[in-house]
């Protein structure tokens, strides 16, 4: 029950955000054209192309010009391809059967080469299923199809690509845009925690609330990437975006430094003018981010506004730590603070001179140059990630051969029992079988719900309205209003393009009782789709997370290393460090939630794995914040031995989650380096806390019912 209530909050869950009215209205237009030159030409055929035009519409999921072209491109010809295939496949009962199997499988395989070859694999079995459900003999017939779903793949992509504001570096540019928004508020939380002396506590609320910063960046070097391909990445535009991302990825670490530093020492009443600087220079900071924000959005200089002032430069003489043996006069944390405040003005700065090239056209500064690294692309063979995953243990093979195999089943079935237009049947298995059990069930319940109201409502419309003409009228609107509620919520989607479909179906067959055939068929649909998710080839996340989870505290260890044999964070080596630890807990966030999902036990005893992932977060502040805090300063013997030893307990207790076995007891960590600075002192008391804390959560989540 607790699953089932989980599941229902997330299909009535309500996504923040705004309706997709441009989306919406381009997907209809797509939809409509052929189906109205079908209707007015009296070609029955030119239909195939408004259900290419709709697939091809719902396949643009944005993102850069030349990847979008790339994955509609792919849809329109390789669906006009297995569209013309297919037709002639489904006139031969075992033929059909043969094909199902084998053109889903593949389809579905092409989960390969990732989620987005996954989508068009996805879109092109929608094609390939419903062309098998329409048998045509003559090979005139085969090849008319194949026609109209080139035609209206290709309308799609004109109203998607050209007829469109061409900018092809404007997703890129908003991608940048957010995460500069995210490092203001970041920046503006750090002020106001330090101004009010808050406690530990809310500190770590606050660094829950800015979690998004490390997906925020990696989606817009996903998005940038993608449009600095071939020609486009020696542009001046390209390559001011660039130094602006890159500037991110420091400027993260010196707000995580200078937040460990405050909460380490805030609370002392000595600090409170120190509070109170911080607090202004925070507020500046955080103006010039907004700043770059605007300049990403707008694009010309009409309409930015003004540049704010740089934060002030400190009236210190000197950042420069004292050397060894010698007591500076200055409290240790202010001059701390000085240094970070210092490399974050000049990060600013860059981010600053940067953001005013794009405006103005002017070249990158070889201050911005600097901060970026050569970009390495490694060439592979495009059969490689088929090789890749062709074995027993690999979740997209398995989920391929599930797919195929219960679309098959569903064919039979509903062939034997005389169900009527039985292909819709298997679409609705690959609409809901999913590599995941809980977004299955998700699923499941989305389509069942939608088909059902669905149904009511085509059947309601169908009572009302007759004519031809005020149908594809109907059928528009629905389409427009589907698809723009889409990135609020996917049931509101299902419940309004379900009666799309059956309008479609009715409007070329005449059949008004194909509502209930519909509804019937999906029940089928949902039954199998679970069945085939829960008994073939089971992969329950609980067996995924300890790996992904373990991955994480080994990508943590090799970042504390790389902090502590490079003896600064600021070295290429220990940002790609700290990114692949960021990547790495995602991937373990990523499987918590969807162990979430899936768990039907009570939630508190999932504490243990949300805080297996909390700690390893933790503790890879506490890394940063060490390597910022004596830069370019030679690494004490002890701290050596420190770091050493917690590598290697993190390594054990990555072995244990892998083995799925309590961890042995934690060796005693010695903290032996004296020091006259509070920020450091307390740094170094957190390492083996934070270890100690994590290793208690990996015996609790290793000995709980979690992983059993």
């Amino acid at each position: 029950m607790r699953r089932l209530l989980r599941h229902l909050r997330s299909v009535l869950r309500v996504r923040p955000g705004k309706p997709a009215i441009g989306a919406g209205l381009r997907t209809a237009l797509a939809t409509a054209v052929p189906l109205v030159l079908a209707f007015l030409l009296g070609v029955k055929d030119a239909s195939w192309g408004g259900l290419s035009g709709l697939l091809v519409s719902l396949a643009d999921k944005g993102g850069s010009y030349r990847t979008r072209a790339k994955e509609l491109g792919a849809v329109t010809l390789l669906g006009a391809v297995v569209g013309a295939l297919g037709a002639p496949g489904g006139s031969t009962p075992w033929l059909d059967v043969l094909l199902m199997w084998l053109g889903v499988t593949a389809a579905a395989y092409a989960r390969s080469y990732g989620e987005t070859a996954g989508s068009v694999g996805g879109q092109l079995a929608v094609i390939f299923v419903v062309s098998l459900g329409a048998p045509a003999v003559a090979p005139e017939v085969a090849l008319a199809r194949g026609f109209w779903l080139l035609f209206g793949g290709l309308w799609a992509m004109t109203l998607s690509l050209v007829l469109w504001p061409l900018r092809p570096y404007q997703p890129a540019r908003r991608a940048i845009a957010r995460v500069y928004r995210a490092l203001a508020e970041a920046s503006w939380d750090l002020g106001r925690l330090s101004r009010e002396g808050a406690s530990s506590q809310a500190w770590a609320e606050a660094a829950q609330r800015h979690m998004s910063v490390r997906p925020l960046m990696e989606q817009a070097r996903a998005t940038l990437g993608a449009s600095r391909g071939s020609h486009m990445g020696k542009s001046r535009r390209g390559e001011h975006l660039l130094v602006l991302l890159e500037t991110c990825e420091p400027m993260s670490a010196q707000l995580i430094a200078l937040a460990e530093a405050m909460e380490a020492a805030v609370r002392e009443p000595r600090f409170l003018p120190l509070r109170g600087r911080v607090d202004s220079l925070c507020d500046a900071y955080a103006a010039m981010a907004l700043w770059v924000e605007q300049v990403l959005l707008h694009e010309r200089n009409e309409g930015v506004p003004r540049a704010p002032r740089l934060a002030p430069r400190s009236r210190r003489r000197s950042h420069r730590w004292p050397a060894a043996g010698i007591r500076s006069r200055e409290d240790p944390l202010s001059v701390h603070v000085d240094v970070l405040f210092g490399k974050l003005r000049q990060l600013a700065g860059v981010a600053h001179e940067t953001a005013s090239g794009l405006l103005h056209g002017d070249p990158v500064s070889d201050r911005g140059r600097s901060l970026v690294g050569r970009e390495e692309r490694r060439v592979r063979s495009w059969l490689a990630p088929l090789r890749d995953h062709l074995r027993s243990d690999s979740l997209v093979f398995r989920h391929a051969l599930r797919v195929g195999l219960v679309a098959t089943v569903a064919l039979v079935v509903t062939q034997s029992l005389g169900i009527r237009d039985a292909h819709w049947v298997s679409l609705t298995v690959i609409a809901i079988l999913q590599p995941y059990s809980a977004i299955t069930e998700e699923r499941a319940l989305q389509r069942v719900g939608g088909t059902l109201l669905g149904a009511c409502l085509a059947a309601v419309i169908a009572t009302r309205v007759h004519s031809p003409s005020a149908l594809l009228t109907v059928i528009v609107l629905l389409t427009a209003v589907s698809v723009a509620l889409l990135p609020i919520n996917f049931g509101a989607f299902q419940v309004l393009l379900t009666p799309d479909y059956l309008l479609l179906a009715t409007l070329s067959s005449g059949d008004w009782s194909l509502a209930g055939q519909r509804a019937l068929g999906v029940l089928v649909a949902c039954t199998l789709a679970l069945l085939g998710a829960w008994l073939l080839w089971p992969m329950p996340e609980r067996r995924r997370f300890p790996d992904a989870a373990a991955a994480a505290l080994r990508a943590d260890g090799d970042y504390l290393r790389e902090v502590i044999a490079r003896r600064s964070a600021d070295r290429p080596e220990v940002g790609a460090a700290r990114r692949s630890f960021g990547l790495a807990l995602l991937d373990a966030e990523a499987s918590f939630e969807r162990l979430t999902a899936e768990y039907h036990g009570p939630p508190q005893q999932l504490e243990s794995g949300m805080a297996v992932i909390t700690y390893a977060r933790r503790f890879a502040t506490v890394v940063t914040a060490l390597g910022m805090e004596r830069p370019e300063a030679e690494v004490p013997g002890q701290l050596k031995h420190l770091a050493l030893q917690a590598g290697r307990a993190l390594d054990d207790l990555a072995e244990s989650l892998h083995a799925r076995r309590v961890p042995p007891p934690l060796p005693p960590l010695q903290v032996s380096c004296k020091t006259d600075d509070p920020v450091f002192g307390a740094l170094l008391e957190r390492v083996p806390r934070q270890l100690g804390m994590l290793h208690g959560a990996v015996t609790r989540l290793s000995a709980g019912p979690i992983l059993r």
